[in-house]
């Protein structure tokens, strides 16, 4: 099979090359000259060296990442939730919180806040900027859909001094799962933000944290600096400076020495930082799909009409042989829903790889062959760029024009600018449900591409109050059942991450890596650096 890919990319390969809160102390520097970031890595000699990529579009390099939509490194460090969890992403214990009494029916969670809490700034930190921050986040347009899918459950918001008590409409079996993941915000810094726009907002540039550590000096283009936040109130961190280098991938970055913690599941990065001798290699059992989606209809009715045809989509996909482009990954498994092949809940259907019957589907559809299919994908790593010469190739066999576009702003052009036929995506999931939050019409973004349908909201509401696991069993066939009827998106297969730490930093013993778009318990407090 790997040889089959090696002749399908060599034929690519050749037909592609002929195709709020800010302070006046904190000012943010223009980008650096040449050299600059050398100089500022041999100043931070002593620090510990983390890198934000840019390349997958998410985040850019002139502002701190909001922590609602993925948790990284950087961010966790910066900022809390009220509980924290262990490698499962499971088992929350109290951070900001000191305690949390869930009643009998699993409706009312009272939760009391620790005594003196503070922001960075010397501000308190209260239960009232938890209110703000749940309430905010059901607004705002770019949020992990874990948050927006639990909260949207909660029917009153009740604080009474360091006490919030939250009220909810019906049963979510996750939600202490869910915030221990969900950041806190400062509502003295953002309250006047607009909530649509609140990850572009001046805070992220200098943004007021409640974590062990607090931004430094941000250099535009390339660095952000942390340093140790004085108001924290658990226990200092050994590590005295950290510093974030904003790179396009992870390769570069852990040969250039800019990485001590580094992450991935692209067969590229995997191979090379595995074969680098001064790093430690951690694999992480997580959820993590790659998958396409159709670009159909958005909530502002405006409809992409190639695509709005079922037998369409159906066709597209039976074009793609998915195995194969498994094999462009370490660890892959193909799947044919949000529930892996392996579940005990998988309902055994399979999109089925036939390029002959895909070629006379897509004819026999009605779709007009004279029209150029768009596919957009953001991820610039080498691995995912030959995915994408190989699914080009498998379409153009069967009879489409087929062009395929690098996006440097995923979020952007997948949801808004909307160009496009087919996206191809990541998602490192917290968990099954997850993946069905996307269908819901309350998600924000994806209501952008499947129109805000209301189809599957009662299944996956009954999805997240089943608490036992054959009611859940059964939800979830129902679900796969509807999923692959609709065919708004498809999964490719799910892949295993991994984890890379240099010999510059000393783990303590016991430390188990979680995804690492999460936030978990690392007891990043006695972290060291090696003499």
């Amino acid at each position: 099979m790997k040889k089959m890919l090696s002749a399908i990319l060599a034929t690519t390969l050749v037909v592609s090359s002929l195709v709020g809160c800010g302070s006046s102390k904190k000012e943010t520097t223009a980008p650096a000259a040449s050299g600059e970031t050398t100089a500022a890595a041999e100043t931070t000699s002593g620090a510990l060296k983390l890198s934000v990529t840019t390349g997958d579009g998410s985040t850019t390099d002139d502002k701190i990442p909001t922590p609602w939509y993925n948790r990284i490194m950087a961010t966790n460090l910066m900022f809390r939730a009220l509980f924290i969890a262990d490698s499962d992403l499971t088992n929350p214990q109290p951070d900001l919180a000191e305690s949390c009494e869930i009643s009998e029916d699993s409706l009312v969670y009272t939760i009391k806040m620790k005594d003196g809490l503070k922001w960075s700034d010397g501000e308190a930190l209260t239960a009232e900027d938890v209110q703000w921050s749940i309430e905010t986040a059901l607004q705002a347009a770019t949020c992990n859909s874990i948050y927006t899918s639990a909260f949207k459950n909660i029917s009153n918001i009740a604080v009474d001094g360091n006490t919030i008590t939250l009220t909810l409409s019906t049963p979510y079996a996750a939600m202490m799962d869910v915030l221990a993941q969900f950041a806190i915000l400062p509502k003295h810094c953002l309250e006047n933000a607009d909530p649509l726009k609140l990850e572009a907002d001046a805070y992220w540039q200098n943004p007021v944290c409640s974590g062990m550590y607090t931004l430094d000096e941000l250099n535009v283009g390339n660095y952000f600096t942390l340093k140790v936040n004085e108001n924290y109130e658990g226990t200092a961190p050994k590590i005295n400076s950290i510093i974030c280098y904003f790179v396009q991938d992870y390769i570069t970055a852990a040969q250039a020495g800019q990485a001590d913690y580094v992450f991935g599941n692209a067969a590229d990065l995997v191979e090379a930082i595995s074969g680098m001798p001064n790093y430690t290699t951690h694999e992480v059992d997580v959820l993590f799909y790659k998958y396409f989606l159709f670009n159909m209809k958005g909530a502002d009715g405006n409809e992409n009409e190639a695509m709005q045809n079922v037998e369409v989509r159906k066709a597209i996909i039976e074009a793609i042989d998915r195995a194969t482009l498994a094999t462009l990954y370490p660890t892959a498994n193909v799947l044919n829903s949000g529930v892996p092949n392996s579940h005990e809940a998988y309902n055994g259907f399979e999109y089925a790889f036939d390029a002959e019957k895909a070629k006379a589907d897509i004819a026999a559809s009605g779709y007009d062959m004279s029209r150029t299919l768009r596919i957009c994908y953001y991820n610039n790593d080498q691995t995912s760029i030959d995915l994408i010469q190989t699914v080009v190739h498998y379409l153009e066999q069967a009879g489409l024009t087929v062009e395929a576009t690098l996006s440097n702003d995923g979020t952007t052009d997948l949801f808004t600018t909307r160009n496009y036929d087919i996206g191809f995506k990541g998602k490192s999931a917290f968990s099954i449900d997850e993946w069905y939050t996307e269908y819901m019409s309350s998600d924000a973004l994806f209501a952008n591409v499947f129109g805000g349908t209301t189809e599957f909201d009662e299944l996956v509401a009954d999805l997240f109050k089943a608490t036992d696991a054959d009611t859940r069993n059964e939800v979830l066939k129902e679900l796969q059942a509807k999923e692959q009827e609709c065919v708004y998106k498809v999964p490719v297969f799910t892949v295993g991450t991994y984890v890379f730490t240099s010999d510059k930093v000393v783990i303590p013993e016991g430390v188990t890596f979680c995804n690492p778009l999460y936030m978990c318990d690392l007891d990043f407090a006695n972290w060291e650096l090696a003499q």
